[in-house]
């Protein structure tokens, strides 16, 4: 198996997921960011403003009109920043979160069999890749904001 069959076959399951993330998001009545921007939260904690529009690629109007939107549905609150308090953060309402996950908890527990029948040296080799495409794609992301 080539480098370039893995990479087509992932580029083929990014279509799904994103076209997924799309239903979701219309099933809930949140613009896509809004969904993209609970998901960053959920998965990597609170964030300021800035960073979550950072993020979700939005401008800072953009996405304090997108917090505003959030906040009132009860996906999400704006709190002190615990590091400074002249600061606000914005967490993700936890019922929400559960609220939320609950509708990938299908396709969740598919992957977890799917990943299960691997043995201990392709998990470490999935979560290897897994890592780099992470920390690839962040330096990609940085590369396009400076260009």
């Amino acid at each position: 198996m080539s480098a370039d069959e893995v990479l087509r076959a992932i580029a083929r399951w990014q279509i799904p997921v994103i076209e997924l993330n799309g239903m979701i998001a219309e099933h809930l009545g949140l613009p896509w960011t809004d969904l993209q921007a609970l998901y960053v939260l959920a998965n990597e904690g609170p964030a300021t403003p800035g960073r979550l529009a950072q993020r979700v690629n939005l401008t800072s109007g953009s996405a304090s009109r997108m917090i505003d939107r959030l906040e009132r549905a009860g996906y999400v609150r704006r709190v002190p920043d615990p590091f400074d308090r002249r600061r606000l953060v914005v967490e993700p309402v936890d019922e929400a979160v559960r609220r939320v996950g609950g509708l990938y908890d299908s396709l969740n527990e598919r992957h977890r069999a799917d990943v299960e029948d691997l043995d201990d040296d392709q998990r470490a080799a999935l979560l290897r890749f897994l890592d780099l495409a992470t920390r690839r794609t962040e330096e990609e992301i940085e590369s396009f904001r400076e260009r």
